[in-house]
């Protein structure tokens, strides 16, 4: 599926295999199933792992602290830090000149 700049999506396929095996027949609920394959999913997942492989040790150590201490409960934050990178972030993404 590919989703064009107007917003539309399109490239959607029906898989064959249910229509293949199905062939002058019907299923005993009268339709025959439909699915929806991405494409792009398997080069999503490769890039992916590429960018875990190349993570830093000490990088993947602290999300993994983070990711215990959300799980407990005990994960504490400075919401005036956290608002300020993501201004920072913004700004450096859409420089207002």
């Amino acid at each position: 599926m590919r989703v064009n700049s107007s917003g539309a999506a399109t490239g959607i396929h029906k898989s064959s295999s249910a229509a293949g095996s199905a062939k002058g027949k019907q299923t005993s609920a009268g339709k025959g199933r439909d699915s929806v394959q991405v494409s792009d999913s398997a080069s999503l997942r490769e890039k992916a792992q590429i960018m875990l492989a190349d993570m830093s040790p000490v990088r993947m150590e602290r999300i993994e602290e983070i990711r215990d201490a959300l799980e407990k409960g005990t994960y504490a934050q400075d919401s005036h830090k956290v608002a300020t990178q993501i201004v920072a972030n913004a700004l450096a993404e859409h420089p207002w000149s």
